[in-house]
């Protein structure tokens, strides 16, 4: 007895009018119908019902979903590609339009295909190879998917999401140096996906004080560093400040107050000017063109400025309000402890021969804690120590330039008093 494998090659014998009798399936493994126990042959087309249009219909020329006539009485008739009688069914080898189960034909062949919608597009739930669309699958799936470049790699256009790659995805796409997931332009890697930079726009929280996105240094905000602009930075804020010389130095021709020095602005330009009282009176003892008869501070200033002081030792002196001499304010000593000194100096230049005065104050241990004041590195008289109420001191000088200096020294043990000395009222120049 024959075999009958039913391929489509051998179903297309029927085309030269041969008829088969009923036969036994033996199960070969290569007839794709293994599942047959007899089957007949009466001829007709292999590849659909015999009218040229490779469909399911009879003969009419007109496709149809309907199967042929005598479709599910186990003979192949013509028409007809395979034909299980009972066994024909919508998951199987066979269906129920008796054709052999393929992908594409509207039906799921159990264990083989996990979908088929009998098309073939790849952009909706079904692949035309039968499989449910996913991600990654390499078609984009139409309403569901933004991209789908069938591979994992996050590094490329489309993300293995099958979202188009975005600088705050995550993920470190090319061009981007960085990507953390989030929309903060204060961290590490701000919006635009590269490195944070002094310069970039963004202001970094705890790093950076401003940020204006540009490399000018010429206004609010210090390009290479992201500081605010302030006097003294060493550049020139255009509107804000005439002049910026990097420095805190008030005695040169831009002073802390970042406008070039002038007579009147409060600060001794050394060099250019005597005195400067921060006034325009004409009868005191800095004249208006910041020239000088002598030198007066009565430190009413609250600050060491209106003369060129200089402060040194192992503390320095500072105005006070403790118990001035006249007004409010005095210049005090810097608070040490033992074997320690405090010092503040002043070098000026007497136009004539005249006088260094000074009012005095000390507060400290008698006979051991001392202060002493010097003309050129010369000490005057024998010091002061002990509790000693305001009270005046006069030493003649010669024209010329002079450093005078008040020193309060401590020796080796005791705190005693205030543990402080004090001056007001320092005038060099001719005899008032």
């Amino acid at each position: 007895m024959n075999r009958l494998h039913l391929d489509r090659s051998l179903i297309s014998l029927a085309t030269l009018g041969l008829v088969l009798m009923p036969l036994a399936c033996t199960g070969d493994a290569d007839d794709g119908m293994s599942q047959f126990s007899s089957l007949t042959y009466t001829g007709g087309s292999a590849s659909g019902d015999g009218d040229g249009d490779e469909d399911t219909d009879t003969d009419t020329g007109t496709d149809t979903d309907e199967p042929p006539p005598n479709c599910g009485d186990g003979i192949v008739d013509t028409g007809e590609e395979c034909d299980l009688g009972q066994a024909n069914s919508e998951g199987g080898q066979c269906t129920t339009l008796c054709t052999i189960a393929a992908c594409g034909d509207g039906f799921v062949f159990e264990g083989y295909e996990e979908c088929d919608d009998g098309n073939a597009s790849n952009t909706d739930d079904c692949t035309n190879e039968c499989q449910t669309a996913v991600c990654g699958d390499g078609y984009v799936h139409d309403g569901v998917e933004i991209c789908d470049d069938g591979n994992d790699d996050e590094s490329d256009e489309c993300t293995s999401a099958c979202t188009n790659s975005t600088c705050g995805d995550g993920v470190v796409q090319v061009g981007e140096q960085c990507d953390d997931g989030n929309d903060n332009d204060a961290d590490d890697c701000p919006g635009s996906c590269q490195f944070a930079f002094c310069g970039d726009g963004y202001l970094r929280a705890g790093v950076e004080q401003c940020d204006d996105g540009n490399m000018d240094s010429d206004d609010a905000c210090i390009a290479g560093t992201c500081v605010d602009a302030f006097c003294g930075d060493g550049y020139l804020y255009e509107g804000v400040e005439e002049c910026d010389d990097a420095n805190m130095d008030d005695t040169d021709a831009c002073p802390t107050s970042c406008i070039p020095a002038f007579c009147g602005d409060g600060f001794t330009f050394v060099g250019m000017e005597e005195c400067d009282d921060a006034n325009m009176v004409d009868d005191d003892f800095c004249m208006n063109d910041c020239s000088s008869n002598g030198w007066y501070d009565d430190f009413e200033s609250n600050n060491l400025l209106t003369l060129p002081w200089a402060t040194n030792g192992s503390a320095n002196w500072a105005t006070s309000g403790t118990q001035p001499h006249e007004g409010a304010y005095v210049a005090a000593s810097g608070t040490i402890t033992h074997n320690q000194n405090t010092n503040l100096e002043v070098t000026l230049m007497a136009p004539q021969a005249g006088e260094v005065s000074f009012w005095y104050r000390v507060s400290s241990e008698n006979n051991f804690d001392y202060l002493r004041f010097y003309i050129d590195n010369v000490q005057q008289g024998n010091g002061w120590s002990g509790v000693v109420g305001w009270t005046k001191a006069v030493y003649p000088i010669g024209a010329g330039n002079h450093t005078f200096r008040w020193t309060y020294s401590k020796d080796g043990s005791v705190n005693s008093n205030e543990d402080k000395v004090y001056i007001d009222e320092v005038y060099v120049g001719p005899p008032p």
